[in-house]
This record gives structure tokens, sequence and C-alpha cells, in this order.
């Protein structure tokens, strides 16, 4: 292609780089949290700063669930906004080929429906990987990234240590790339999630993947600065002829984001390939991250430093800091989280040392959640006693299934027995997309009409069907506390106020009736001329009542800036409040009665109840009772023994519950 050909020529005097700030960094570092109105002031000076870059990694990956999950904010929204504000750089996506931005295989007409309006709302460049490097999986991916005439960057997952490994040797990874060049992919994308790939092993990788592919096809790296190895691997990436190579600015750099785009820049000025920017000329947006990176301090990933350990337990970067949040909610704290490493590198030896990478770095760390949680070790799992009684998480059962595929040399068949029950769980056959029906569009989209009134767009319908649960909860918020909490500033949406303090914003005309319970005519009447100026709005925390039945009445005023005049009005709204840290008030489970009373295998809410008939009905075992979810893992259940349902502790769905709460009594 045109792109290849220009990559090519470009690269022979300049190594190219890719900006990994605005996603891959604070997924990273940050849990994803960063918000769409900090990304907003970011890009504003990358604009000009990052001018010559190749591109700019901004979307995509676990950003699309967290804007819905956690920051009540839409992710085509943020696409578009961002498009506006930056028209000029390249914009580049990470898409988990069937499984599009979700954590499950979709049908074959939505991942393509999928990337579609991706490229409709602004993007240029699609970073598509399987997590199993099954290229056949990202095959629809490929031909709708072509059809849309966009750029299609296809990857190898990069896992082990090539001049060791039994199992990802130098013939796998040449096979693959000559697999990826069939495909009609425009560049090659090496994928190390994990910061794995040491300098000693780039000459001889890169050295394979030419002899299979030649050099028409451009490389394009990726890696993590975990083990704080990464730079020097970077600079070995540069010296072998790599052609682009991904970075985070310095304040977002380094731990188990991507190594210092400064630092690189600085490293090969006066080099034959030096990248022709000036690490000087970035400091205005290195200044603005570091102020940004103070806002999230709560969601670091609490690494204070590099660590060599991550050759040991292969955690992916981006999944470090989502996994430490997930263990800090379910109360497992200091010496826990070495627990947790440790399980997450058995659970990976257990499943036959596979690719980690989203989704199945998601099984993996379900799994070690679950173990250590329960007291549980992968030793435990192979005990034909305990075994056979572990109710194994939804996501990990779907991976021995074959949801998300196989790996190359598949699973171990201990492993699969086990966590199939014997083969009373089918495996699937064929690639999972061909097992699922196509999806009415149109008629998926009306109902959401239905629910949601008519405005909902494509976009929207797309959010839903990639997460269903998430999009309705998120449109839910949206009805309950109305649009506008996307344009509140950062600190005032995280940590909230003191009476006595404002703040400020801006919100679009049109929210005129989200401000003001009373707004007068004159200003209502201005607000319909042709005139697009966004309103200013000051908001003054006046003061917050005593704790009465869990409620705070809250006053405040609300002051709307308008063609020099100014609109002010007085509202007091009641307000939950929890008050104190949850403690949990429900019966226990007695742990010496397993087979009679069940109590939650952990910390969490109660997502499903599936008892059909109530107390007095009948259960069989092995009959999946209820799901019990924390974060993003979900954990059957399950009857251990044929009975009957003596009592039902769980009033319902949403139901808060410790590990060992009481949920179910059978006799």
């Amino acid at each position: 292609s045109r792109l290849s050909e220009w990559v090519k020529q470009q690269s022979k005097s300049r190594v190219l780089l890719t900006d990994t700030t605005m996603r891959d960094a604070h997924q990273s570092l940050l849990a994803t949290r960063v918000r769409t109105v900090d990304l907003l002031e970011g890009i504003k000076i990358a604009n000009t700063t990052l001018a010559d870059a190749f591109s700019l990694e901004l979307w995509g990956g676990a950003t699309f669930d967290v804007c819905m999950r956690f920051l009540d904010e839409c992710p085509w929204e943020r696409l578009r906004a961002l498009r506006a504000m930056c028209p000029h750089i390249c914009f580049q996506m990470l898409i988990r080929g069937a499984n599009a931005v979700g954590y499950t295989s979709y049908p074959d007409n939505v991942v393509a429906e999928f990337v579609r309006l991706a490229a409709l709302n602004g993007m240029d460049v699609f970073r598509i990987f399987d997590c199993f490097n099954i290229v056949d999986n990202m095959l629809v991916s490929i031909k709708a990234v072509l059809e849309a005439n966009k750029v299609a960057e296809v990857c190898i997952c990069y896992t082990g240590n090539v001049l060791t490994s039994p199992i990802y040797t130098l013939d796998y990874y040449a096979a693959l790339a000559a697999e990826i060049q069939a495909t009609g992919a425009h560049l090659l994308g090496i994928k190390d999630m994990a910061g794995l790939l040491r300098p000693l092993e780039v000459e001889p990788l890169l050295k394979a993947i030419r002899n299979a592919v030649g050099d028409s096809l451009p490389i394009h790296f990726h890696t993590h600065a975990t083990s704080s190895c990464s730079l020097a691997t970077c600079m070995e990436m540069a010296r072998c002829g790599c052609d682009i190579i991904d970075f985070a600015t310095a304040s977002m750099a380094d731990g188990t984001s991507q190594p210092s785009l400064n630092g690189f820049v600085a490293m090969l000025e006066g080099a034959p390939r030096s990248t022709g920017l000036s690490y000087l000329a970035l400091e205005p947006y290195d200044v603005h991250w570091a102020a940004v990176r103070e806002l999230y301090s709560p969601f670091e990933s609490g690494m204070k430093s590099g660590s060599a350990r991550v050759f040991e337990h292969q955690i992916p970067g981006g999944q470090y800091s989502n996994l430490l949040v997930q263990c800090q909610a379910m109360g497992l704290q200091g010496a826990q989280w070495e627990q947790v490493l440790n399980a997450y590198r058995d659970v990976n030896q257990l499943l036959g040392d596979i690719i980690k990478v989203t989704p199945s770095s998601k099984c993996v760390g379900d799994l070690a959640l679950y173990l250590v949680t329960r007291g549980l070790t992968t030793a435990d799992l192979l005990d034909e006693q305990k075994g056979t009684k572990v109710d194994f998480p939804e996501s990990v059962v779907g991976l021995l299934r074959g949801e998300l595929g196989f790996p190359h040399r598949g699973f171990p068949a201990e492993v699969e027995r086990l966590v199939l029950k014997g083969g009373a769980i089918s495996k699937l056959t064929v690639r999972p997309g061909l097992g699922l029906a196509a999806v009415d569009l149109q008629a998926y989209r009306a109902a959401l009409m239905a629910q949601w009134g008519p405005t909902v767009s494509e976009e929207q319908a797309m959010s839903s069907l990639m997460y269903p649960k998430v999009f309705s909860d998120f449109m839910g918020r949206q009805r309950l506390k109305g649009p506008l909490l996307p344009q509140l500033p950062t600190l005032v949406y995280l940590y909230g106020l003191q009476p006595g303090q404002q703040f400020t914003m801006t919100v679009p005309r049109g929210s005129i009736s989200h401000l003001l319970l009373n707004p007068p005519a004159s200003l209502a009447a201005s607000l319909t001329t042709d005139d697009e100026e966004p309103l200013s709005v000051r908001v003054d925390l006046q003061r917050v009542g005593p704790l009465q039945r869990g409620r705070r009445a809250v006053a405040f005023q609300v002051a709307v800036f308008h063609n020099g005049n100014v609109v002010e009005e007085q509202q007091v709204a009641q307000v939950a409040d929890a008050g104190e840290a949850f403690h949990f008030e429900g019966p226990m489970a007695d742990p010496a009665q397993p087979l009679n009373q069940l109590g939650s295998p952990m910390p969490g809410v109660v997502e499903k109840l599936l008892v059909e008939g109530g107390e007095g009905s009948a259960v069989s075992a092995g009959q999946v009772l209820c799901v019990v979810a924390a974060m993003k893992m979900e954990v059957k259940v399950t009857a251990p023994r044929d009975g009957v349902l003596v009592s039902v502790s769980v009033p319902g769905v949403g139901y808060r519950v410790v590990e060992g709460a009481l949920l179910f009594t059978i006799r």
C-alpha cells in the first residue's frame, strides 16, 4: 500500500513514533481512569508537539469499557471530540480481533460494523490482535478495515523467550508473520504486552521475520517497561531497523507503561535514524501529563520501581494496575498481593504457558483471584477431592471451552477435564464467531430506542452489543443524573467539594434544563439564537446537612453566565450517603457445613439470581443458583448436591456480600 511505502521511505532516515499516553499509558498506570476532559487538554498540545508522529494511540482496549462503567462517558463521544481537536495526526486504536473491544467473541457482522463505525468516527490505524495469535480470528476485522480504506496493523503477540522457549520459537513467529502478510496487512505489529522481549532476542526475532516476509511489510513494535529493561530493547529495535516504535511521554512512562518518549528521543540524537524531534520541544506535553497524573493518584498501580519479576509472572502491563484495583476492591492487601502474583504465575503454568493478553489474561487473573480468595492453590485444583468441587469463574470455563479459540498446542488434557467437568461442558469445534448468529442491527437498535428513547445512535447500539449490562447501567445513570457529568472538572468528579468551595465549567447551550430548575424565560429565549458559544457555569457548595436515614440535604448555588448577564439559582438536593465503609450485617455461612450452607465465594454483588421457585424448591448438584460479581470477574455459585432449598438469604439482584456470606441453605 502507499502508506506502507511511505513508512519504509521515512524509516530509512528516522525511527517513526507512536505516542501511547492517551490510551495504554494511563490504562497501565492509572487503571484507565483518565477522563476525556483531561485528554482534550493533552491533545491540544500534542497537535503541535507531536505533529510529526506516526500516530497517537488513544482508543480501544479497556478505554471503551471503562468510559461507560466508571467514568459516565460515551466512548464514541470521546473519539469524536479528540478528532475535532486534532484533525491531522493519525489516530490509532487497539482492537481484539473477534473480541472487538470486549472480553468475548461476537458475531462476524457485529465486529465488521464496529470497525465501520470506528472508521466513520475518526479512527485511522487499527492495531488488530488475537489473544492466541490465531490469524483466522482476525480476518473479519482485517477485511473490515481494508474495506473502510483504513490502515490494518496486524499483530504478533510476543511471550516467553524466543531463544529458550520450546513453545514460542523463531520458527513459530516466522510462520505467523508469513500468515499475517498473506492477509493483506499494511503493517506488522510486534505486541510485547508484558515487556518480555529482551535486547538479545531482538536481532534474531527481526531476522526470522524479515526472512519470512521480506522488507516490504513495515514493523511496528509495542512493549511495556515493567522490568525496567525495555528502553534498551527499543534502542536495539532501532539499531536493527524496526520502522515504528511505541512510547509514552516521560511523566506517564515506565513502570507498567511504555518506555519514555523523551528519553528515547534524547538518546537517539545524532544517530543515523534519529527521530527528528527535540526532547526539549516535548516538555509542554510532558508538563501537562505530570499534572494530570497527580489528579489520578488513587488509581496508581502501586509499583514504586520496575521489577524483573515480570519475566516470571508475565502479567501484561495493561492488566497490572487494573488487577491491583480489583484486589483492593476485594479486600486483598499487602502480602495477599504477593499471593496474587504467585497465583497468576501458577495459573499460567497450569494452563500450559499460554499467551496472556486481553481477554485471555483476564481469565488467568480471574482464576488467580479466585484461588487466593478461597485459600486454594493450583495443586488443590488438580487434587481429585478438591478440584471437582470448584466452581470455576465463568471466564475460565469459557476459555477452556474454546470461546476465545485455542492455543496452538492446546490446553493440558487434565485441566480441560477438570474445568469442563469431564466432558459435561462441551468444547467448541469451530471458530467462535461462526457459531454465533448474525445480529439484526436495525432491530437491535429499535429495541434500545423503545427502552431509552429515539435518540439512541448506531454507535450507542454498538456499545450495548459490546457490553449490554454496562451500557444499560450507564444509560440509567445518565437518565438519573443528567448528561453533564463528563463536563465536571476532574478534581470535583473524583473528590467532590467541601462547603464553601466552588468550581466553574463550560457546558453546551442546550444544557440549561439540566442546570436550572426554573430558567427565566428571557434566558431560554436568548438560547434559541444561532449563537453556538457554550455557557459558563459556576457552582458554589454552601452547606451539607446532617446524615438522616442514609441521606443528606446538600445546598448549593448555580450561576449561569451568558452575554454579560448572570442568572443565579439556589438549589437543594437530597443525596444518598453511605457514610462509613461497608459493613456486612447479614448471616454468614457455617464453613463446617459446606454441603448445607452455601457462602459467597468472594466479596462482591449478586449480579444474577437464578433460583426458580424459591424456598422449598428442588435443586440438583451442579445447578447454578446465582452469580456473584466483583469488578469484572463473575463466579457462579452452584448446588453441591441434590436437595431442597430451605432458605434463600439473597433478597435480590444487587445484594452486596462479603466472602462467606450465607446465600442459600440446602437440605
